[in-house]
């Protein structure tokens, strides 16, 4: 089981890596993108200013126009040439169509200032269906010193948008390749970090169950000496002995369970705890406990009632639910109050064995529902120790029902008290 544990904090602490690296990798993807593209955005701008300048000289030494007839013609570039103040137009080869009439409609974000470029916001589709984006910059065509007039000159940039997302592609490909490696490299590396938790642990649960082995011997002889002196009648005890020997005897007895409980923890982290593959009729095993614990709750003044259905049949190990019975209900028995009812249930829920234990006691808090199966953890310390618990219970609870596939939950009962809740898979597969 403890493999398990750190096998799911190891899966935590890969997710953790595979997020920050893929973080990584893609800030150093876009921002490598986006520093590329604006490089060659901005050489365009400044080679599309200088063009201008250029074919403006043409213009004015030679009369030739700026652009060539077979551009204007595939819209690849294109020009406009007005006086100064835009309402004369000098030269016009923005040619016919949509792609004329779509320049026009984004008069407005042409550049308005010279010797500057843009890029016009929307795509312009021409009759063929041809998707055409034009960067467009402004310049002073000069003739003796004088402003002649301001020319427009629009470049397609679309194949140039096409290499860009084609590259980006070709860059997200290369980053999920990259993150494939950092989910593998995190795997690695959250196991090389946890590897000395992980050792400590195992030696702590040996520990554990070194220690409750060899003190099971000592304790059976101390359980059984203090029963002889109980026992002893010829011996004349003044009371303070015979309170003594009695608290030899129930702190004996308490020191039994717990090393029991710390064994049977033991073994399910190890995960050395029986296969699966006794069929348990738990109607049967239900009824028994609960009329076994009954009799126990009676004597504190608490009624326990059971509806147990019949045929609730399951694979498991018949003496680990027996026993997590007995420790839900004597749960229930001990935080009860007096003259109260507990309800015990034990139903089918679709392909699920539901056991309910819910008491009218004092409850617990939602800070301590998070605790309560953490081990030596105990909700009311001084009443639990009074009522002759370990805080071990719901913890070796919690490990038979992970033993089962299943899983425990800790619910208020309104208005009053707690519901422990079990759901165990029926599958027989």
């Amino acid at each position: 089981m403890w493999n398990n544990l750190f096998e799911g904090l190891r899966r935590r602490m890969t997710c953790i890596y595979a997020g920050i690296f893929g973080l990584l990798i893609l800030l150093i993807v876009f921002a490598a993108y986006t520093f590329i593209w604006w490089n060659i955005l901005q050489h365009e701008k400044d080679d599309l200013v200088d063009q201008i300048y250029h074919e403006a000289e043409e213009w004015v030494d030679g009369g030739e126009e700026p652009c060539s007839a077979v551009s204007v013609r595939e819209g690849s570039m294109l020009a406009y040439f007005v006086t100064p103040d835009g309402k004369t137009v000098i030269l016009d080869q923005l040619g016919q169509g949509k792609i004329r009439e779509g320049l026009f409609k984004h008069r407005d974000y042409w550049p308005s200032k010279l010797d500057t470029a843009r890029m016009l916001n929307n795509r312009i589709f021409d009759e063929k269906g041809n998707a055409h984006r034009y960067l467009a910059a402004v310049a002073p065509v000069l003739n003796g010193g004088r402003v002649e007039g301001h020319l427009y000159m629009f470049k397609d940039m679309e194949f140039y948008y096409r290499a860009a997302f084609t590259t980006l592609f070709k860059l997200l490909c290369v980053a999920a390749l990259l993150f494939a490696l950092a989910c593998y490299f995190g795997y690695w590396l959250a196991g090389r970090n946890i590897q000395p938790i992980g050792k400590m642990y195992a030696r702590q649960m040996q520990f554990t169950a070194d220690a409750s082995h060899e003190m099971r011997t000592p304790l059976a002889v101390m359980a059984l000496a203090t029963e002889g002196l109980k026992e002893d009648e010829e011996s004349q005890y003044s009371d303070f002995a015979k309170e003594s020997i009695e608290m030899l005897c129930h702190e004996t007895q308490r020191m039994s369970r717990l090393t029991e409980n710390l064994m049977e923890l033991a073994r399910g982290d190890e995960g050395s705890l029986p296969e699966l593959r006794t069929e348990v009729d738990m109607s049967t095993l239900c009824k028994r406990v609960g009329a076994q614990l009954a009799l126990l709750a009676e004597q504190k003044g608490i009624a326990l009632r059971a509806q147990v259905d019949d045929n609730l049949q399951l694979l498991g190990d018949e003496a680990a639910l027996n026993r997590l019975l007995i420790i839900l209900l004597d749960n229930a028995i001990k935080y009860s109050l007096t003259n109260t009812a507990i309800d015990f249930i034990a139903t089918k829920s679709k392909n699920n064995l539901l056991l309910v234990v819910r008491d009218q006691g004092c409850g617990i808090s939602d800070e301590d529902k998070e605790k309560v199966f953490d081990r030596f953890y105990r909700v009311d310390k001084a009443r639990s120790r009074s009522q002759g618990g370990l805080g071990l219970g719901l913890s070796l609870a919690k490990t038979i029902v992970l033993q089962h596939h299943g899983e425990i939950k800790v619910l208020d009962n309104k208005p009053r008290g707690t519901i422990m809740q079990v759901l165990l898979s029926l599958n027989k597969d």
